[in-house]
């Protein structure tokens, strides 16, 4: 869930820095685009200021060669090209004017100049032409020969090629203005375009890494399900135990602890019965005594109560120790367990030397093989179900051999280890086989004492631990009993509180 939500954080400061570049990419991208716009429109006045005083220029000259034709031909046909150069000059005047407008400085000076040479070299040029045309030639071509026109013309020449020049520069610079922006917008363009596709390959990156944790999330989520019916099945068993085990405490209570208490009572009636011949005989207060009182209370006072009183004992120490036999087990499966690291082959070693001077005066011996790490779960449980089954593999030791005991552990499983305690003794029945962790149960010849509750408190602590004990024997040939603990006590304790 953590990874989830980091995820989803992840992706919204992504959509934000992508939110962030497009905005910084649109706004580059709309600046850049005013500026070329108006470094376009000013190329276009530029161009359209130059095209003007070219065009000028060279409407001046077709009035020239016009009043030229016409002073050496006298032919009409001549003044058709002055007629129109004159009227695309006063078109082309007003056009430059329109253009050199935001030339406010220059400008107004350019043009006033320009007007009035424009103005000299047209009224010239009329005058001559009036001349030719009132049949006085010579007075024409003498107005030519003075030369008048020529300075004005070279001026007009030298202003309109200023004007040319520097719209030329200043095209030039509008041009290289134009190319800057173009290339600065091609450059946002690729860089928003790279930062796009980083920012949309980053996003498909954490969207497949948050596909993975909510496929990871759904296959834990799938395991916990799984887990958890396990875990109901496992509380069922365990119930379906627990209940099987509370019948069976049951049936001990009525039937082992009934039998001496049936017994003490009927020794008390036994008592009672002994009783009448002593009281006849002590209580008998001056009358006579017969033979058979006296030999009635001597035998109940030599036999019958000291029989009673010692059946009664016996029954009472045996209830006793039923008793306390049940409250161990109680008390033990109250115990609160500690969780801490338990080294198996210490433990191990620690229940062989508690019987190694019995097996030396048999000759029998121990091999210890441990092949799993320290685990963590109740040391006292532990050393109290290693300890019941090696004192137990000495105790049914066969007569007719020297003890083998073997003390091995395994993995069982990622989670789970198997402690085997295996001897070479008499071995148990395949009948007494589950009977054996039954309290107050023993199997075989009963030649070794005991109050039969040494494997039930077993099975009570290892059930304890979360875990299970198993028998494999055969019957003269040795047991194999089997440990299978948890590696973590401390993952059973918090199963079971949730």
């Amino acid at each position: 869930m953590q990874t989830i939500n980091r995820n989803i954080k992840q992706t919204a400061i992504l959509l934000l820095l992508g939110a962030t570049l497009l905005a910084i990419l649109a706004g580059s991208s709309t600046f850049i685009s005013f500026r070329s716009d108006a470094a376009f429109e000013r190329t276009i006045a530029e161009r359209q200021l130059r095209r003007s005083a070219s065009d000028l220029l060279a409407a001046l000259q077709d009035a020239e060669t016009g009043q030229r034709g016409y002073l050496i031909t006298l032919d009409p046909a001549f003044l058709e090209p002055y007629q129109g150069a004159r009227t695309r000059i006063l078109e082309l005047r007003s056009a430059l004017e329109q253009w050199l407008q935001d030339d406010a400085g220059r400008g107004a000076d350019v043009l006033a100049e320009l007007d009035a040479l424009i103005e000299l070299r047209l009224g010239l040029i009329e005058s001559t032409l009036e001349a030719a045309g009132a049949g006085d030639v010579a007075a024409a071509r003498a107005i030519v020969a003075q030369g008048q026109g020529k300075p004005a013309m070279d001026r007009i020449r030298d202003l309109l090629g200023e004007i040319i020049a520097a719209s030329d520069v200043r095209t030039s610079t509008l041009v290289q203005v134009q190319g800057r922006m173009n290339l600065w917008l091609k450059t946002a363009s690729i860089l928003g375009g790279v930062a796009m596709l980083a920012v949309v390959g980053s996003a498909f990156v954490l969207l497949a890494r948050q596909l993975r944790a909510l496929r990871a999330a759904e296959d834990q989520l799938r395991r916990l399900n799984s887990g958890l019916e396990g875990r109901v099945r496992q509380r069922t068993e365990d119930l379906m135990r627990a209940n099987q085990e509370v019948q069976r405490f049951a049936y001990i209570v009525t039937h082992d602890l009934r039998a001496p208490l049936v017994n003490i009572m009927g020794f008390t009636s036994e008592l009672e019965t002994a009783l009448k011949p002593l009281q006849a005989y002590v209580l008998a207060d001056g009358e006579t005594v017969t033979e058979d009182n006296i030999r009635d209370a001597r035998l109940a006072a030599a036999e019958d109560l000291p029989e009673a009183l010692a059946f009664i004992r016996s029954s009472t120490r045996k209830m006793d120790g039923l008793i306390n036999a049940i409250l161990k087990i109680s008390r033990d499966g109250r115990r609160e367990l500690k969780p801490e690291t338990v080294d198996l082959k210490a433990l191990a070693e620690q229940a062989a030397a508690s019987v190694a001077h019995q097996l030396g005066e048999t000759g029998g011996e121990v091999e210890i093989d441990i092949r799993v790490r320290p685990l963590v779960t109740d040391r006292l449980s532990v050393e109290q179900a290693l300890g019941n089954l090696v004192d137990n593999a000495v105790k049914y030791a066969s007569p007719d051999r020297p003890l083998q005991l073997r003390i091995r552990a395994v993995p069982d499983g990622p989670r789970m280890v198997r402690v085997e305690v295996e001897d070479n003794g008499r071995g148990i029945s395949e009948a007494d086989h589950e009977r054996v962790f039954e309290l107050f149960r023993r199997s075989g010849t009963q030649d070794r004492p005991g109050e039969g509750i040494g494997l039930a408190h077993v099975r009570t602590v290892v059930r304890n631990l979360g875990g299970e004990i198993t028998l494999r024997s055969v019957h003269g040939q040795g047991s194999t009993f089997t440990l299978h603990l948890p590696v973590d006590l401390r993952a059973v304790l918090e199963t079971v509180r949730t």
